[in-house]
């Protein structure tokens, strides 16, 4: 059985008979690197999806729906609103060009603003520390100071709008 394939009915199983759990971190980093395969082979997102998540989905359906439901939405939130986040991202850019940044950079700071911007019950301080810990993971040594910075200047100009759900959730 593969890491994230259950049977129909069954709850899937890990190492030593133990329930396979699919938490929102590891949800996160897969969506950040299938996020990273659509950027670089320009497939459908639903192929891409199909190819690099639809085992972890399956999984999370059987153990929480909720994961589930939030794997899907943040892997075709972002894909869908790709332009308008790229935008967001840009605007927060002081000495950096889209095109300079890390490609890693790039999925962790689309993933990292789609969340904020997406998922009210959420607090903020759980989305930037998750994707801090994703940049310390994949990215370059610097790439944790960077997402911390990008992300908190897109937050703080967010939260300053009182229409937007930024300004609605908790630190």
């Amino acid at each position: 059985m593969s890491e994230f394939r259950a049977v129909e009915g069954e709850t899937p199983m890990g190492e030593g008979g133990a329930p396979l759990i699919v938490p929102r971190h590891r949800i996160r980093a897969r969506v950040m690197q299938a996020i990273y395969a659509y950027l670089v082979s320009e497939s459908p997102p639903e192929e891409v999806f199909a190819h690099l998540l639809e085992e972890m989905y399956a999984a999370a359906q059987v153990e929480a729906p909720h994961n589930a439901t939030f794997l899907k939405e943040l892997f075709f939130g972002v894909t869908r609103e790709l332009p308008k986040l790229r935008q967001l991202i840009e605007d927060h850019l002081r000495g950096w060009t889209w095109d300079r940044l890390f490609l890693v950079d790039k999925c962790i700071l689309l993933c990292g603003t789609y969340e904020l911007t997406h998922f009210p019950d959420i607090p903020l301080r759980v989305t930037l520390n998750e994707w801090i810990e994703i940049a310390k993971a994949y990215g370059t040594p610097r790439s944790p100071g960077f997402v911390n910075g990008l992300l908190d200047a897109i937050r703080r100009t967010l939260a300053a709008d009182p229409t937007s759900v930024v300004s609605q959730k908790v630190l």
